[in-house]
């Protein structure tokens, strides 16, 4: 084997490993395991030290083709089925009867084929050994038009949801998985024409030499390309999840100082696994804070807290969230000192509602900048003063 063809070999067999925990968990994972498992497998089938001792061992010529072209087939159906799951899960129940059916009627023509086909022997490329034989041509042809059936429908189903796709990671991923399904399909219409012009003994464009490098080129290419376009969305999952998990830590300091003052908000229910809810469930503890101490505010105080912020900064996003810390921090203070609600105090909202329902990342870089503004020197300093003017 080429080193290239070892190389998609054993990105395919990582991508199974790599998917297998997700298939045992969901049944719509288990698809696409499906799908990359056999492709590894069939692929696997092509390598001499795995096809020749399976014929040798089973005496049945060429026994590994048909293996390979059969898992082939199998892994192609679930692949489709996969697609089809995502991007049009209303139609998952007749896909998959006509999958079914169609990947039944497939296998059962590959086997009678090779069955009735001469083989005299054993040829280390079955496809190109049969060109231009009836049989072998029409075995081959059986194989080829399954695999560009199932490319066509997956390469339209990509690309129409890759329109709609939001995540810059996933449209990416989709568009390269149509791609590849893309050019699966063009190998098997590459492939197909140019054993039906040799069956017609009629020239085919390029000699047989090129043609066999262009037929490598293309299926090669377009495993690369599934393999990648499948694991780029997953990259940008894992990226997020990174980010969610700094950005815990980051605003920890401020959970931590506003819980403190005021534990009744911290939520009873066990602590999610993951990082995005639990981001979600840390903001939301600290925006319930902020209400609760914004009652322990007197009014001159707050107006205070923004003259000093106009002071200190200029821009309008960095002002506020200054201003908000500043009052904040004495509010937590009072709150600990055993203060009273202030029966003047003026609410202050503290987020756009319309942000804060819409924008989840708008309202993380807000409690961002609120954070780093509360641990801030002026902040301190605002504090200090609020203490010595009360002691």
């Amino acid at each position: 084997m080429h080193p290239i063809q070892n190389i998609v070999l054993a990105a395919l067999w990582a991508v199974a490993a790599w998917r297998l925990p997700s298939a045992v968990r969901g049944a719509k994972q288990r698809s696409v395991w499906i799908a990359f498992a056999s492709l590894a497998a069939a692929n696997t089938l092509t390598h001499p030290a795995v096809e020749c001792p399976l014929n040798e061992v089973t005496g049945i010529n060429n026994l590994a083709t048909l293996a390979r072209n059969l898992v082939g087939i199998l892994g192609f159906s679930a692949f489709v089925q996969f697609v089809v799951s995502v991007a049009r899960p209303r139609a998952i129940r007749s896909s998959r009867r006509l999958l079914t059916v169609c990947g039944f009627a497939g296998a059962f023509a590959l086997v009678f084929l090779f069955a009735v086909a001469p083989r005299p022997r054993n040829v280390d490329d079955f496809f190109e050994a049969y060109t231009g034989r009836p049989l072998g041509t029409a075995y081959c042809c059986v194989f080829l038009g399954y695999v560009g059936f199932s490319t066509v429908i997956a390469t339209c189903l990509f690309t129409g949801y890759s329109r709609h796709a939001g995540d810059p990671w996933l449209r990416a991923g989709l568009r390269l998985l149509g791609t590849g399904t893309a050019l699966g399909a063009l190998y098997a219409l590459f492939c197909a024409a140019r054993m039906l012009t040799r069956l017609a003994h009629q020239p085919f464009v390029p000699d047989d030499h090129t043609a066999v490098i262009v037929a490598h080129i293309l299926q090669d290419t377009a495993m690369a390309l599934i393999v990648v376009g499948n694991s780029i969305p997953a990259c940008g999952v894992l990226r997020r999840t990174l980010g969610d998990r700094r950005t815990l830590r980051r605003l920890r300091p401020l959970w931590s100082a506003l819980t403190e003052a005021v534990p009744d908000v911290v939520l009873e229910a066990p602590i999610p696994r993951w990082p995005r809810v639990r981001l979600l469930r840390q903001i939301i503890e600290i925006h319930d804070a902020i209400l609760v101490l914004a009652c322990y505010i007197p009014p001159q105080l707050r107006e205070q807290a923004h003259g000093r912020a106009a002071q200190v900064l200029q821009d309008e996003d960095g002002r506020t969230a200054l201003a908000q810390a500043l009052w904040l921090r004495a509010a937590c203070e009072a709150k600990r000192a055993g203060a009273q609600p202030s029966a003047h105090s003026v609410e202050e909202p503290t987020a756009h509602p319309e942000h804060l329902a819409f924008d989840f990342a708008f309202e993380v870089a807000r409690i961002q900048r609120l954070c780093d503004a509360y641990n801030s020197p002026t902040v301190e300093a605002f504090a200090r003063e609020h203490r010595l003017e009360h002691a």
